[in-house]
């Protein structure tokens, strides 16, 4: 992996209270809050890999997730995520912040992912799911933020793309400011979308009104990663192959007041 320069945050919490963050500067994942996957992929989504807790690390105070060609139980590649449910749930309605260092990797798709507490009684969509930032690696000049509920979920969310300079090889900052009836996006200071209850393709409900748990996922060739190339993957300084790796420095959640 490379050696990302340390990063300096810009958002500033004048007006916000933090309620929870992890720097992961303990040296291992915290067991009260992380659970890391260990499952098959969504086959329905064409996900290629098998989501292994071996993909997982603390490494340097950051959260690593790794992927590699690997067979497991079918699935052709291991890849790291990690999720809070039954552990740690967030707002409803605050700021998530995540600083965010990305290796090359066509085919490598990282998500930043919530979903209502309530999903094993309401199902999905239902319980309603906001996509912080997801980034396909070989567009990483277009991540895009979403959300999924009745009637706009799957192919059709509520969706916007962000466009900028690659975020691969270097610290970018995402921020999701998560208010009553109303979420934005922003990479570095800049918003890129904006969804709202009053929308009409909402009105079969918005579902964004109650906590979320939190998902931080690798994926390995689904419709939305795009096809693998693994000539496009990380190689070290004599050639050989390296793990396509996604790196975040810290996460934190606010509230006003």
């Amino acid at each position: 992996m490379a050696d990302p320069a340390t990063p300096t945050s810009t958002s500033s919490a004048a007006t916000w209270r933090t309620v929870w963050q992890d720097d992961f500067s303990s040296g291992t994942l915290d067991p009260a809050v992380w659970t890391p996957a260990d499952q098959g992929g969504n086959r329905d989504l064409r996900e290629l890999q098998y989501d292994d807790p071996a993909m997982v690390a603390v490494e340097g105070g950051n959260l690593v997730l790794h992927a590699r060609r690997q067979e497991k139980n079918g699935y052709p590649y291991l890849a790291g995520s990690v999720s809070t449910k039954g552990k740690l749930t967030l707002g409803p309605h605050g700021r998530l912040t995540t600083r965010q260092y990305l290796g090359p990797g066509a085919g490598i798709g990282v998500g930043v992912c919530l979903y209502g507490q309530d999903v094993d009684s309401a199902g999905w969509p239902a319980c309603g799911e906001i996509d912080a930032t997801e980034i396909a690696l070989a567009r990483p000049d277009a991540p895009f933020g979403s959300v999924h509920g009745p009637g706009y979920a799957g192919g059709q969310p509520i969706s916007g793309t962000w466009s900028g300079p690659s975020l691969v090889g270097r610290w970018a900052e995402h921020v999701l400011l998560w208010e009553p009836g109303h979420i934005s996006w922003a990479i570095d200071g800049q918003v890129y979308h904006e969804a709202s209850s009053a929308d009409p393709r909402a009105a079969a409900g918005w579902p964004f009104e109650q906590p979320f748990f939190l998902t931080i996922v690798m994926t390995v060739g689904s419709y939305a990663s795009g096809d693998v190339d693994e000539s496009t993957w990380p190689r070290a300084a004599d050639g050989s192959a390296v793990d396509p790796y996604a790196v975040f420095e810290s996460i934190r959640f606010e509230q006003r007041g």
